[in-house]
């Protein structure tokens, strides 16, 4: 008896199939046996299946009619005789050593199932797998659904192992429609004692044209659709009531959206609306309540069985939504009522357009500047559908936030409609190191909206206080603005070309030894070089240094590059990053390369390069430019 058995149907797949099976043969898991169920396929596939099968005695092909994938695993699953059961789709790819990783679990741990991450392969390479993103950020031995509410989106029953006794003590089988695994996947996860949970990628989900994903507006496929998602719901409701409400929520918002659109694109409509008026008739209200007040009234429309007003419906959140305005509601002056399509005479009960909860503000950064020793900055908010920036009970208000020990600055504002300006002082800010928060709030007729201050501004020169500290102002990572206090340990002053190289010129803070000194210089995921660094005696404290980059080394193996730096060799072992004292940023033209100053989302020294797309005369080695 193998360890493990693999079934993979297959269908008029030659042009993916050798890859598939190859992933499978390749596998450090060798005691395993591969059953090939050929579903009637008319193309070349079979011809692969059997070249494996005489080359390799753990594959073997089992033929049958054309009966569609539910009922070609099933037969696979009749003719496997392993300890553990698996699938695989014939288009998509196993990594080499996923199913050692999952049997090893099961026999370890004793769960049920074990069950994998998953990449999707596109034409733009892998990536990481939406649907199976939460679940599988780590591992988890041993656990259950009920407690990794995640595993509700883990719904494909490719990137599993189940340990054959519990597949058939549960008489597991596939429906013979489409969308068949959620029908199976996620009642097997209700059922089993316990499962597995690996973060590592054990299966690659290919996105081709032509797939069943990829043909889901025909209406026969949106009405299996919908009847797996009402099949799944009934499951929940009598096994896993506490999960119901979750899963209905998430199939309201992505899989009855699919029926929605299919529905607007015209498809046709009686079997389709039948089976989604049927699961919208035991939906509880709540989980309408949980979804955008659009979706709502999409899904209502859908269940009065109103598809021109459907079609009309989604048109309107395509093109007109955020032109819709809003209203404040007359018995409760907390709610407010989004003016959509088909609010009056349509019988839509008023709960349909509340989108109180939806009033989300966007408070943006249009630009920062120093002006006489103080930051000057101005922004806007946007509360989307509130047409009510010149209120007279409109007021914002700026603040920063130290997220460390919560400390609260206000800043002054001056107001314009939604649009704002205002002032930070450096000697506001207290004399030690910190990193502020920049926080905008929005009040208008009983609505108070409060959210970080975002921007794409570039992130400006520092300013110094008396006493050395730091003032920078920044847009991290994630796109928020914030002001950093801090005493940095090195600055970089400038930069120059000469003769071939690129000379760094800068300060470090004493220390007792600055021999061994270097520059270490790389792209992300590349390799990084060393130069040796120049460093003057010790003077007020701090040591000047110089260090000269050959020009051939900035050109990047590509079109571009940002090369980071820092200085390797201080006393303390730890590399040390170098902000810019400068506000002026200058560039050059070097041999045919734009070379740029830049600065890192921290503030640091970043060399920007990139091939030159301008005429570049002969003779010619240097031009120089200056942003800010």
């Amino acid at each position: 008896m193998p360890r493990l058995s693999v079934v993979v149907p297959y269908y008029n797949v030659e042009r993916y199939f050798d890859a598939c099976l190859a992933s499978i043969q390749g596998q450090t898991l060798g005691d395993l046996e591969v059953i090939c169920v050929d579903d009637g396929s008319m193309d070349a596939s079979s011809v692969i299946a059997k070249e494996y099968a005489s080359r390799d005695p753990r594959f073997r092909v089992v033929v049958q009619e054309n009966q569609g994938l539910g009922p070609a695993r099933n037969t696979g699953v009749t003719h496997a005789s392993g300890h553990y059961l698996a699938f695989a789709d014939s288009d998509d790819i196993v990594p080499p050593r996923a199913y050692e990783l999952l049997v090893d679990s099961l026999e370890r741990s004793g769960s049920d199932i074990a069950s994998g991450n998953v990449q999707r392969l596109t034409s733009e390479g892998l990536v990481q797998s939406w649907a199976h993103r939460n679940a599988f950020r780590k591992t988890q031995v041993g656990t259950h659904i009920t407690r990794n509410v995640h595993l509700l989106f883990d719904r494909s029953v490719w990137n599993k192992v189940f340990r054959r006794s519990f597949w058939d003590d549960l008489s597991m089988e596939f429906p013979a429609r489409l969308y068949e695994d959620m029908p199976v996947t996620l009642p097997a996860h209700v059922r089993a004692r316990a499962v597995d949970v690996l973060s590592e990628v054990v299966y690659v989900w290919r996105l081709r044209e032509g797939s069943i994903t990829e043909r889901r507006f025909r209406a026969e496929n949106v009405t299996d659709l919908v009847i797996s998602v009402a099949e799944t719901a009934r499951f929940l409701g009598e096994h896993a009531p506490g999960l119901r409400r979750v899963y209905e929520r998430d199939t309201l918002h992505n899989d009855l959206r699919v029926a929605v659109e299919a529905l607007a694109a015209g498809v046709e409509p009686d079997l389709l609306l039948n089976a989604a008026c049927s699961y919208l008739d035991t939906v509880n209200r709540r989980s309408y309540l949980e979804l955008p007040a659009i979706r709502r009234l999409q899904l209502q429309l859908m269940h009065r069985r109103m598809v021109a007003e459907l079609a009309e419906a989604v048109r309107f959140e395509r093109e007109s939504m955020d032109e819709a305005r809003l209203r404040r509601g007359l018995l409760s002056r907390r709610k407010w009522y989004a003016d959509y399509p088909f609010r009056r005479g349509y019988g839509i009960p008023r709960w349909v357009f509340d989108v109180s909860r939806e009033l989300t503000m966007a408070g943006r950064l249009e630009g920062w500047e120093w002006r006489e020793g103080r930051l000057h900055g101005e922004g806007r908010v946007r509360l989307p559908g509130v047409m009510v920036g010149t209120a007279p009970s409109c007021a914002i208000s700026l603040w920063l936030r130290e997220r460390a020990t919560g400390t609260v600055l206000e800043l002054p504002v001056e107001r314009d409609d939604l649009e704002f300006g205002f002032v930070c002082d450096p000697g506001t800010l207290p004399g030690r190191a910190a990193k502020w928060e920049v926080w905008v709030r929005l009040t208008v007729d009983g609505i108070v909206r409060e959210a970080r201050l975002r921007g794409n501004t570039p992130a400006l020169g520092p300013g110094e206080t008396d006493d050395g500290m730091w003032i920078q102002p920044l847009v991290d990572d994630k796109g928020f603005a914030v002001i950093t206090v801090k005493r940095p340990r090195a600055a970089v002053t400038g930069c120059e070309p000469s003769e071939g190289r690129l000379r760094i010129l800068g300060w470090h803070a004493e220390q007792e030894s600055a021999a061994g000194l270097t520059l270490v210089m790389g792209v992300p995921d590349g390799p990084e070089r060393s130069y040796p660094v120049t460093t003057a005696p010790a003077r007020d404290g701090r040591r000047e240094f110089v260090v000269d980059v050959p020009v051939e080394d900035l050109r990047a193996e590509g079109e571009t590059a940002v090369w980071n730096m820092y200085l390797s060799g201080m006393a303390d072992g730890r590399p040390l990053r170098m902000p810019l004292a400068l506000h002026e940023l200058p560039g050059w033209e070097l041999d045919g390369w734009e070379t740029q100053m830049a600065r890192t989302s921290r503030g640091n020294m970043a060399l920007r390069v990139q091939r030159s797309q301008r005429p570049w005369p002969e003779g010619r080695g240097l031009r120089c430019r200056t942003a800010h």
